[in-house]
Order: structure tokens, then sequence, then C-alpha cells
């Protein structure tokens, strides 16, 4: 396979998902990467100290916050914007 560069955040998510369950052959293919490349991110991820693994999962957990907000605004924005536009 061609070398492309995943984000950590990336990595870190695909790594989740295959010890939350996930078959490793629907990873590898969505990421287009070898299963030996998710190994070694597994790997990787694993040998961090407890901390930064940590710290990690708090701030993806921040970030899918963060997510849900922004799309619940865009929402409340898309529906001010269909009552404004109804008032014209």
């Amino acid at each position: 396979m061609a070398h492309k560069h995943h984000p950590k955040e990336a990595r870190i998510r695909a790594v989740q998902q295959h010890d939350g369950g996930r078959p490793a052959s629907e990873i590898c293919k969505e990421m287009n990467i070898s299963p030996a490349t998710l190994k070694r991110w597994r790997d990787q991820l694993h040998l961090l100290a407890p901390p930064d693994a940590a710290k990690m999962r708090e701030q993806e957990k921040t970030i899918e916050h963060m997510a849900r907000v922004v799309a619940e605004q865009a929402v409340q924005i898309r529906i001010l914007q269909m009552a404004l536009e109804k008032k014209r």
C-alpha cells in the first residue's frame, strides 16, 4: 500500500475501535492500511505511559463534545435563517 500519513487522532481512534471489538479488516479497509500498520499503531499506543494515554482519551472526548456542540449550533442557525426568510 502507498505510504499515507494519518493524523495521530485517527490512529488513536482506529486502535480504540479495534480494542472495542471492531474487526481489524474493516478498519484497515476503511483507512487503506495494512493489518501490520494497525498492529504497529496498537503496539505504540499501548506502550504510552498511562497518563499520556488517559490525556489522549480525554482530548478525544473533548473533541467529540465540541463537534456535537458545533453541529447543534449549525442546526439552530439554519432554523433562524429559515424563520427570517419566512418573515420577508
